[in-house]
């Protein structure tokens, strides 16, 4: 076969020691689709479309309403992979090359390791300092200090103690679901999504439920840093200010916690640093706010983003509402078809040759995990929703060492939420919301609201 080169820099690097991935929690068996012999790279004049689709998707309404024509424009401009030499970035739409990226220990997600243009190598990227100093956000971390820090938490959401806490979800929702039906009409962003996915995630780490209220604006200002240089000073400055202010109510939250321990994970971790050096007082603010956001920011889309889909296709919805056991299968589908993260980013660290593709070190890797999940190539009729799709290793909780740490805690509220939704209300859920809009993310991808009627 012969070598595809994507070569957006000269930049050379020895040759990685490192073995690559073959496999993650979040997708098993093997990947299907198109041999690497039958693709061929982007030419720079259909990067250029391509650049410019993106940058109207972060920018304009209509287009964040129905990225996936944007998507499909990206394929028939530039095909599955499409450089942008002078940015020095390639971008993935293909789900067997954005799958190996994603698995591969060579691609790092630190933004450190990206090597910028000429002419933009002083730019100043402030998620580069989310991995050094007081910051060191476990999303931009690299081994072993993101081995390390993983390890801390992961015990809180394997899939055994999250199906524990199914019960208690379903009283939640249950109590949610009565109030709706009392008033005629909810936001399911807020009203469900919201206060579902934060009363869990607050009773998780010892948080009192009372302030829930004050989370939503900061943690929705802090995700915007997420979306690196498509953000504006003032967007920028807000977000900062959300992320302050999040640090600020969890510093406070462990001086109490350190007074009087419980049996939470912010006092598991603040055990864990009195031990050692294990964790620093640094990586314990950073990680705890980290989850905090993950664990009810990822819940709230999935859980919006789906009623939506179903909403507009009465037929999958009729069938969810008739057989509640599907649940589990339409959430799969719900998260392949229009999921809750849109896209995630990648580096070579070193020069690499993945799936036939070759790849220099410090290349900005854009992995549209949205654009793969709709792969022609790799699912069957894939703008279809088919809530009884069988073969589904979607990518919507990334892959690889970066795998949502949160993806079994995701999926259970949402079949209990979209579930017990369906099944109460299935019959005379109608959409309410006028004009429905998405947030102005760029990584995220969630309703600002989705109000529905309950009787």
């Amino acid at each position: 076969m012969a070598r595809r080169e994507i070569r957006p820099t000269t930049a050379r690097s020895p040759k990685c020691e490192t073995d690559r991935v073959t496999n993650d929690e979040a997708v098993t068996g093997t990947a299907t689709g198109t041999q690497a012999s039958d693709r061929q790279p982007a030419g720079s004049g259909a990067s250029d479309g391509a650049l410019r689709l993106l940058n109207e998707l972060a920018d304009d309404d209509a287009l964040r309403a129905d990225p996936h024509s944007v998507y499909r424009a990206l394929r028939a401009q530039g095909g599955p992979v499409v450089a942008a030499p002078e940015r020095n970035e390639v971008m993935l739409l293909d789900y067997d090359v954005s799958l190996a990226v994603l698995r591969d220990p060579r691609c790092s997600t630190n933004p450190s390791h990206r090597i910028r243009p000429p002419g933009e190598e002083d730019a100043d990227d402030f998620r580069v300092a989310m991995t050094s100093g007081n910051s060191r956000v476990l999303l931009f971390l690299d081994p072993p200090d993101h081995t390390r820090l993983r390890r801390l938490v992961s015990k809180a959401f394997t899939p055994r103690a999250v199906e524990r806490l199914r019960p208690h979800i379903a009283e939640i929702v249950d109590g949610i679901l009565d109030d709706a039906a009392d008033a005629g009409e909810f936001d399911v962003v807020e009203d469900l999504g919201y206060r579902l996915a934060v009363t869990v995630i607050c009773e998780l780490m010892g948080v009192p439920t009372s302030d829930r209220h004050l989370f939503g604006p900061w943690s929705s200002a802090a995700s915007r840093l997420l979306d690196g240089a498509t953000i504006t000073a003032e967007e920028l400055q807000a977000s900062v200010e959300g992320a302050v202010a999040l640090s600020t109510y969890f510093e406070d939250l462990f001086v109490e916690r350190r007074r009087s321990p419980g049996e939470d994970l912010v006092s598991a971790l603040l055990a864990v640093e009195e031990e050692g050096d294990r964790l620093t007082p640094d990586e314990l603010r950073s990680i705890v706010v980290l989850l905090f956001i993950a664990g009810h920011e990822t819940t709230m889309n999935l859980i919006g983003n789906g009623t939506l889909a179903l909403l507009r296709h009465p037929d999958q919805l009729a069938l969810l509402a008739a057989d509640p056991e599907l649940a589990p299968s339409a959430v799969e589908e719900l998260l392949r078809f229009d999921g809750p993260v849109q896209l995630t980013g990648r580096i070579p660290t070193c020069d690499v040759e993945i799936e036939g593709y070759r790849f220099d070190r410090g290349t900005q890797l854009t992995v549209m995990l949205m654009a793969a999940n709709r792969d022609p190539a790799r699912f069957d009729d894939p703008d279809r929703l088919d809530i009884t799709r069988t073969d589904n290793a979607h990518l919507s909780f990334s892959g690889g060492m970066h795998y949502c740490l949160g993806a079994s805690l995701a999926r259970v509220e949402a079949q209990v939420a979209v579930g017990k939704l369906t099944d109460r209300f299935g019959d005379v859920l109608e959409l309410r919301t006028d004009d429905v809009r998405f947030r102005e993310h760029v990584v995220l991808r969630g309703l600002t609201e989705l109000r529905v009627a309950t009787r």
